[in-house]
This record gives structure tokens, sequence and C-alpha cells, in this order.
């Protein structure tokens, strides 16, 4: 390995994925000839193959093999990289002595597990065969299998069928056994059969294997690609060393993955000490003082997502049990309060504001889960509350107009805020109806109380009229802070009891009964304010914690990526400069649609459309999308294709077909966690551009978008060419030399919407970016 990955293992190592990521280095360096050095006394590998031909004639001669059809020549353009001095390439099916697949028709089993293991993919794993799950065949059957194809020490087997396509083994030891279509066997001659194992796992070989499989619900490569594979073969001499260093710098590897694991338990094991004596601070001085202690070591302990939100918890179980602020005798006690509470409701329910409720059981003794602070008072929720109710138990009808009103269900309450993307709507003629027994309004709690996210809530901040149904709970405050309230919910404490109430079933579900039946410790109000007041400022310092945390990964994994850039060219070659792009791509696209997918309008299109505007408007250079002038364009394909496979692997987002036409994108389950990253990918001055952008094209229809982005990048290319602009030249740019689907807008309409754009600064171009390519010279009529 070159001294440049020595010199920086900790830092590859601690890199997101970074032992997995070295492994697959490892196994790129070894099949380029960069992991040991080369020697001029080695057989070269050309003699090498020439040996395994010979052998292969007079293997066939002898009948020990059939004759193998003759593969393809290596092309010029099939070579990958240069090779070192005395490699060779070589096809699979060459320089091996057998490649074939076990039995297409699965032989009959039998229950004796004394018999013969019949070996399938789920039986291949990466380095070793796992027989824990294996079915068998009898002796007589499995010798007619081997007729064909048997397996034997030293063979390789690899996975040619499902999800694990491409995972492989040596088999290690005499194990006789049969295998079926899914694992291909592979017989090695003369060559190494661990350097040819390293080969076939290499990232290299594992993108050929993958490229070549047939694209299907069950992926599949069949014999005749896996034989064409291509194979960059060393001396034998070095394919030995390979291996020896392979072997070695694996070990590193598993030593460096242990120590790792070790470490990260002796850290989750000391954040819980020292959050447990924060927790069990008497008061808030106590806690005070502890806070301090902790506060100059938070750059050791809190370096993990999941240190950062054990110390969440801990200020949340402190704040309710009021140990985080100071008390002050001279608040008025949460005694006075609730009894207040309880007056406001008997007149509402004697004025018949407000429907009778069922007094709350009185409270054990043994409920209590800890003492109350001065000035404290324990109550039942709906002791704090005017009203707990759920929504609509039969779900009203819908409509497709996005324009009516929302159906709030429990995938729209998220933690701290509502996401109306993913909604229904229903009339408000119907709405109104629902209303007449609950309508929610600007102060009230909503909690989720059926299925996985069970005690999720959020306090809504803006008014907005919505209709609920049954998987969630509205709460009304009475004279209680609502966000004090909303965070002692959110306590473990509260949620722990929340789950503890739930009915047992397939979808978990709390009753209002046992919502309004839960306990909680009420202090007196002007300190409810205090403490809101303070856990928003220790919140915001954990929230800061996690964007350096993520700004230390990002930048970790970029260093990294260079590093194995630098590791991988030629010497003396400069590499490529590295640049986040994907990453940034993605962001910019997930915030976009994390702003828009709920609007009726908002589809791939203007997604595209967007994004080139973000880009250009904000100056965006980290983007650099090459944008063509075809159909619906200007349209930049692989863009596109990055920017929505990275929004569907990290569970933001994924585009699905819409009933109509055309394609939405639909929330997933991790839908608005781009934000602190995005935050931190561009300034605060691109970020408000960009957001400009989106509130701007926030309403527009797709044409409208379309147009607007058509004429912007014509006129962006003219002042990159140095073009006079004129508005006629630009609309006959558009509609003469750009595609003919262009058309079906009539020139009056392209003028009017370059009028509209005059009108927005944001909307006229300064040439920044590439020239938009493709187009057509002259369209038909008017040449």
């Amino acid at each position: 390995m070159t001294a440049l990955l020595t010199d920086n293992l900790p830092l590859l190592a601690g890199a997101p994925n970074g032992i997995k990521k070295l492994r697959e280095l490892i196994l790129e360096l070894a099949v380029r000839g960069k992991l040991v050095e080369q020697d001029a006394n080695d057989e070269p590998a050309r003699e090498l193959l020439k040996r395994i031909a010979e052998e292969k004639v007079q293997l066939v001669a002898e009948g020990k093999i059939k004759k193998q059809k003759g593969l393809p020549e290596i092309t010029q353009e099939e070579n990958c990289f240069e090779l070192p001095l005395g490699w060779e390439w070589s096809r699979l099916g060459n320089c091996s002595m057998q490649v074939t697949d076990g039995e297409h028709l699965t032989p009959p089993r039998t229950p004796d597990n004394s018999q013969i293991p019949l070996v399938t993919a789920k039986n291949v794993r990466d380095g070793y065969m796992d027989y824990t799950t294996t079915d068998f065949v009898d002796y007589s059957t499995a010798e007619k299998c081997w007729e064909r194809c048997r397996p034997e020490q030293g063979d390789i087997l690899m996975v040619s069928v499902g999800a694990t396509l491409g995972r492989l083994t040596v088999v290690s030891n005499s194990q006789k056994m049969v295998i079926v279509r899914s694992v291909t066997l592979i017989k090695s001659l003369v060559l190494n059969v661990n350097y040819l194992a390293v080969a076939l796992s290499s990232p290299l070989l594992q993108k050929a294997i993958w490229r070549g499989v047939k694209q299907s619900a069950q992926p599949c490569l069949y014999l005749a690609q896996s034989n064409q594979l291509i194979v960059a073969i060393p001396p034998l001499a070095e394919q030995h060393r390979i291996v020896a260093k392979v072997n070695e710098l694996m070990t590193l590897c598993d030593r460096m993955e242990a120590q790792q694991a070790d470490s990260e338990n002796a850290h989750t094991q000391l954040v819980k000490v020292l959050l447990d004596s924060l927790a069990q601070a008497s008061d808030a001085i106590d806690f005070v003082t502890n806070w301090q202690r902790l506060a100059g070591h938070f750059h050791m302990l809190f370096t993990t997502e999941p240190s950062i939100d054990a110390l969440k918890q801990t200020l949340l179980q402190l704040a309710v049990m009021g140990k985080l602020v100071p008390q002050d005798t001279n608040d008025e006690p949460a005694s006075d309060l609730l009894t207040r509470i309880a007056a406001k409701k008997q007149r509402l329910m004697a004025e018949g504001k407000l429907k009778k409720q069922k007094p709350p059981t009185e409270i054990a003794a043994r409920e209590k889960l800890f003492e109350l602070a001065t000035g404290w008072q324990w109550a039942r929720l709906l002791d704090c509350a005017m009203l707990i109710t759920d929504g609509e138990h039969l779900t009203p009808q819908r409509t497709s107009d996005s324009t009516q009103i929302p159906l709030v269900t429990a995938k729209n309450v998220r933690d701290g805020f509502m996401d109306y993307g993913n909604t229904d709507y229903v009339e408000r003629s119907i709405a109104e109806k629902c209303w007449g027994r609950c309508k929610p309004e600007v102060g009230d709690i909503m909690m989720v109380s059926v299925g996985a996210t069970l005690g999720r809530l959020t306090v809504i901040k803006e008014n907005m009229d919505m209709v609920i149904v049954r998987s969630v709970t509205l709460i009304r405050p009475l004279f209680v802070d609502a966000d004090f309230l909303a965070l002692m919910i959110r306590s473990p404490q509260l949620q722990s009891a929340i789950w503890a109430g739930v009915k047992q079933s397939a979808q978990p579900g709390l009753y209002l009964t046992q919502s309004s039946s839960l306990l909680m410790a009420v202090p007196p109000l002007a300190e409810q304010h205090r403490i809101v007041a303070k856990i928003d400022l220790l919140m915001a310092l954990c929230d800061q914690l996690k964007t350096r945390l993520i700004q230390a990964r990002q930048l970790n994994e970029q260093l990294t990526e260079t590093l194995i850039e630098r590791a991988l060219v030629k010497d003396g070659q400069s590499p490529p400069i590295t640049t986040d792009q994907k990453a940034t791509r993605t962001l910019l696209a997930a915030e976009v649609t994390h702003r828009l997918h709920a609007q009726r309008t908002f589809g791939q299109r203007k997604l595209q459309k967007v994004v080139y505007l973000a880009e250009h408007a904000a100056r965006l250079k980290a983007i650099q999308g090459s944008y063509l002038r075809n159909v619906a364009g200007p349209h930049d394909r692989q863009l596109m294709n990055q920017v929505e496979a990275g929004l569907k692997n990290n569970q933001w987002y994924e585009r699905i077909e819409r009933e109509t036409k055309g394609h939405a994108y639909r929330p997933l389950s991790k839908a608005g966690q781009h934000r602190q990253a995005y935050s931190t990918a561009w300034s605060a001055i691109e970020r408000a551009t960009i957001e400009r952008v989106i509130e701007l094209m926030r309403d527009w229809d797709t044409d409208r978008c379309e147009m607007t982005v058509t004429l912007y990048a014509v006129w962006n290319d003219f002042i990159l060419e140095g073009h006079p602009v004129s508005d006629e030249a630009i609309v006959d740019e558009v509609m003469h030399s750009w595609n003919d689907t262009k058309l079906r807008f009539g020139k009056t309409e392209w003028l009017a919407v370059l009028a509209e754009m005059k009108k927005h600064k944001i909307l006229m171009p300064t040439g920044f970016g590439k020239r938009t390519t493709g187009g057509m010279l002259s369209l038909p009529g008017f040449e």
C-alpha cells in the first residue's frame, strides 16, 4: 500500500463507512498493480496465459473438460486502465479451466442431513460457506449432478442470481456439495485461485458483473456474461505477493474494526455515566454545576448522533422534574393555576360551551415517579386542557382538489412541525360538518395516537384550516403554556407512560381515556415559560453540535475520497478535483422537493426547472449541470437520475407515477431530515436566492416553468456567446433552434412570458454556467 494511505489510515477508518471503503480500496489497488511492487525477474503474465491455453487444449484432448466456444478479443475500449509491466488482460473464461453453473432443475431433496448439502445463493457468503439453512440430496442424486459440475476444494463459488449477485468465496475444504443455477462455479487453472477471488471481489469487477446482469425482478448473470468478464492478470509470483499483502491488510482492517467497536462501546458507556450524573442533579443549582463539568468536554463526549440524542432526552427529563431552572417563591403555585383551570372549565360547561367531562381518577401514591419541586403539583393531562379529543373515526369522502381542506392523518404530524405533503383533501362543506365535533386551532397540540409513530406530536403554530382523523389526538391547553405541555409529553417519562398504556395489537392505539389520564408534573406558569426558554436554548446547542458533526463527517468523507482518488491515479498524474457535487445536487433537489412536493403542479419537469434556475440565479458552482435543448429542456438527464437516486437512498422522497399523467414525489421515512446538511452546503446569501426562486415558482404550472426557464437558458447562452440580445432574437432562437415541441406555444405567448421575466431581477441571467447543447439548427417550416 502507498505511504500516502498508510499515513492516513486513521482518517480513512474514521470516515463514514471508512473501513468498508478501505477494504474496497485494498482490492482495487490489488487488481491495478498498486499494492505490491513489480519485479522485472517475474515470468510475464503473457507466458502464464500461454501455459493455461496449452493445458486446456490437453484437458480437452483427454476428455476431462469440454471444448469451449471462442471468446471475443478484448478491445481497446474495454481496457479500464493502463496495466503495469508484465501484466495482461484476459477474459475470465480464457484464464479459468471451467466457468459453469449448477442444476437448473432443482434435484429431489432428502430430509436426511447426513447426505450431500444442496448449495444455493443463500449459502455463499463473503469469504465462507454457511450451511445453517441447507437442504440435502442423496448420494445417488449427487453423483448424477457431478457428471456436469462438481465443486471441489480450491474452486470459486459466486452468486449469479438475486440481490447478493457477485458475492463469492473460495471452497476451503473437501466438503462434498451439489450447487444449483443461482451459483456459478469457477475452476482455476495455474492461476492463484485466491488472486482470482480478489480480482472478482474488487469494485472494478463487481461493477462489471452488475453491468452485465439481466435487469428483472430477479437480477441474473448468465454464463456467457461471466465468461466474458475481463480480469487483469499479473505474473504468477506477483499474484502470490498480492494475496499475501491483501490478507495482511484485511487482518489489519479486522483489528481496526474490533478496536472501533470497543471504542464506541466505551464511549457510549462514558456518555451514559456522565448523563446519569446530570440526571441525578438534586436541583437547578446542582444541574448548573454538573453541566459546567460536562461543557468543558463536549468536543470529546458528544461526537456521535446517538450521544447528542441521549443528551436531549436527559435535558427533557430534567426539565419536567423541575431541575433545569431555579424555582421562584414569588410565582403563583401550580395548585392555584389548576384551580383556575377547573373553575374556567366548570363555567364553560355550565354555559354549554364545553361538553361535560368525567372527572379524572384520583392520583395514587404509586403513580408519582419523583418528588416534586417547590410550587409544583401532580395532575392528569385533562386537568391542564380544555379539550382532549380525536378526529373523525369514519374517514370523510376525499377530493383531489388541493385548494380544499387538508385531511390530516398520523403521517402529517411530525416531531415539531406539520407536514402537509402527501395529503388528501375534503370539500369545505364536509369539513364544516367535521368541525362541529373538532376543529384544530393555533396553540393546539396534535399527537399521533395510532401506529408506529404513536406519541409523536407538534404544536400548531399557523392558522390553517384542517380536518383530523382518528389517528390524531387534539389537546387544547387551558392557561398552561402549550410548548411546555408538548415538552412534558415528549419527555422520556411521558413517552414511556404513553407506550405502557397503548392497546397492543398489529396497529398500536392509545384511547382518549388513556391520554386524558396521563400524569403530569405541573410547575407554576411563570416557571413553565422559563423552562421552555431554557430548553429552546439547550436544544439549539444540541442542534449546533449535530451540525458540526455533520460538517466534520462531510469534510472527513471528502478528504477520504481525495486520498482514494490520489491512490488510484497513475504515478505523477494529477488527480481530478474532488467536489461533493453529488451530495450538493441531491441536497438542493431535496430542499426544492420538500418545499414544493405538496403542490399539485410539482413533478419531475418542474423539479428540473427549479434546480436549473436555482443553479444559475444563485450561481451554484457545485451543481455544474450539463443541460440539453431537448423536448422539455433545458434538461440534464444524468443530474436528474443522480438526484432521484439520492433522494430515495436517503429515504427522503421517491418519484411515483401520477394516476393521471406525469410524476410526483412521495415523502419517505426521513423526509425533511436533509435540512441540517442543506444549511451547511451553501452560504446564507445562496440559500436566500434559492428560497426566492422556490417561492417565485411555487404556484406556476409546469408550462409556465418550462417557458420561463427555456427563455432564461437562451438569454444566458447569448450572453455566454457574446450574441446581441433582444426579445425577438431570444424568442426566434427558442422557436427556430430548440425543439419542435416548443412550437406548441405561439410567439405572442413567448413574448408575454419574457416581458413578465423582466419584472424580476432574479429572472434576468448573467451568463453563469455552461451553454445548453443540442437543439435543431432549423425547425421544420422555418428554413
